[in-house]
């Protein structure tokens, strides 16, 4: 009997503990939507989290909170928010532990907090920029690859063809060029098989299981469930090309005046802090760095531009304007230069529209508050994770004149002489944390689109409508991206 009743006690002080630290972790939280025991509201998300989030924020506020998994989540919607919170110190942290628990064992510099991630990123932007980031000769070798890359489209006549796996293979050798210091040719076997693996493993949901329970993670990934078995091989398969790559670096001689590239740079690094003591500058970050660089500067932009082409398609009349534009500014033979940019603001303005409405990180990587702090008079507490809705801000008919309507004509001033980027659009992010490749993305995206526009016409197949329905991953994509014809500009 006393066994019975010890062990109801026990039942009821848990009982009682969880509930007393339950009703104080919601007291301190913004409000928000009720979930299940232990998975929280993890079960009712919906692949489309990016609506889901700005609809949950009509119900419950700019601000709102939810339990997820073993995390509580704050989301915010609206941009005087955000503003803020962007610039609080307190909100640059990064989710502690994995960024996927069981499938990605080390961090690279876009998961780390604090100063780690401080010196990680400014080594690596002044290795880039080393390399020929921001420099005259990395603008010559992507014109080099856009004119490669034109003319195996030349080399269809016309035809219908799915551009979207040759445009990501030439976007991809961009990046290359600067991480591993060479090309892959359109046919390269292991190229081929890094741009499947990143559509692949890029299918994985914004709020997935395995990264908001990772105490049942390698349960998750060793019975192969919701796919993320498949992921894990994955992305392993993806970084062992990678390591290959740090490997063959690490044959040759490194010094200051051999540096082509960021793998050279940062084993240049890790040789001056050899004798430092838990530092950073290891093969392991390396490797998740390399890894990080390639995949980002391959598929976002690649992506961006894919919805770039479907706009062109799906509004002949902007097509028309930016060839017109090409045509007064450096007429249709000469290569575009970065420089021209400031002479062709309707061309600039519909990059930023692109932007704008496909808003292709539609929820930002996930930040954790390093200490308790606030966002207007929503408290946040330690440790939460914090989704900024760039979607929301991106629709928000408080900053944008009928925001679903795709209007590259809202960047542009009166006279329609210069396009204006606010700073309400976040589509790199914003603040401490902003994309690193941001400026990197604008030039190939302005490059490619004169380029394109240069030497085609580019429209659907006949009797084929062009769908902007989209599929949010991580990224926001076309569900099923169409065939396009490509006729040489006469």
């Amino acid at each position: 009997m006393f066994l019975v009743n010890f062990f109801y006690g026990l039942v009821t002080l848990f009982v009682v503990n969880y509930v007393i630290k339950f009703v104080q972790r919601i007291r301190k939280l913004p409000p928000g939507p009720w979930g299940l025991l232990i998975v929280g509201y993890l079960p009712f998300l919906r692949q489309n989290s990016y609506d889901q989030m700005t609809e949950l924020a009509a119900k419950y506020g700019p601000v709102f909170s939810f339990k997820c998994g073993q995390f509580d989540v704050v989301v915010i919607n609206q941009w005087k928010f955000i503003k803020e919170a962007l610039a609080n110190e307190h909100l640059l942290g990064r989710p502690k532990g994995s960024a996927i628990p069981g499938v990605i064992e080390h961090a690279s510099l876009i998961e780390m907090s604090g100063p780690r991630w401080k010196e990680q990123r400014r080594v690596a932007l002044t290795t880039l920029r080393d390399v020929g980031l921001g420099k005259s000769e990395m603008e010559d070798s992507i014109r080099d690859e856009i004119k490669s890359f034109t003319e195996v489209i030349k080399s269809f006549k016309g035809k219908p063809i799915s551009v979207s796996d040759k445009l990501s293979l030439s976007v991809s050798n961009n990046i290359s060029k600067l991480v591993f210091g060479h090309t892959y040719a359109y046919d390269d076997p292991l190229s081929l098989t890094m741009a499947k693996i990143l559509a692949q493993s890029n299918a994985m949901s914004f709020f997935n299981v395995v990264q908001f329970m990772p105490i049942i993670a390698r349960l998750i990934i060793k019975l192969n469930l919701f796919n993320m078995g498949e992921t894990s091989s994955l992305l392993k398969k993806f970084e062992s090309h990678v390591i290959d790559e740090v490997d063959e670096h690490r044959k040759k001689d490194i010094d200051d005046n051999v540096i082509k590239d960021y793998i050279d740079g940062f084993l240049h690094e890790m040789s001056k802090r050899k004798d430092e003591k838990d530092s950073t500058f290891n093969l392991d970050t390396l490797q998740r760095n390399a890894s990080l660089f390639y995949g980002a500067g391959s598929d976002t932009i690649a992506s961006t531009f894919k919805w770039m082409m479907l706009y062109l398609v799906k509004y002949p009349e902007y097509q028309n304007k930016i060839r017109d534009e090409i045509k007064q500014t450096i007429g249709l033979n000469r290569q575009p230069e970065n420089v021209d940019r400031k002479q062709m603001p309707f061309t600039m303005a519909f990059i930023h529209e692109s932007l704008r409405h496909s808003s292709l990180v539609p929820l930002n990587i996930f930040r954790r508050a390093t200490e308790d702090t606030k966002v207007g008079d929503y408290s946040i507490p330690k440790d939460c994770l914090v989704v900024f809705n760039f979607w929301a801000v991106h629709r928000d008919p408080n900053l944008w004149d009928n925001p679903e309507q795709f209007k590259p004509e809202r960047f542009l001033n009166e006279d329609k002489s210069k396009a204006i980027k606010p700073p309400y659009l976040v589509a790199f992010s914003s603040g401490k944390r902003v994309c690193p490749g941001e400026s990197f993305a604008y030039l190939q995206l302005f490059l490619y689109l004169v380029s394109f526009l240069q030497q085609f016409e580019i429209s659907a197949e006949p009797g084929k409508d062009i769908s902007l329905e989209k599929l949010q991953t991580f990224v926001v994509r076309k569900k099923e991206p169409p065939n396009l014809i490509f006729k040489s500009v006469d």
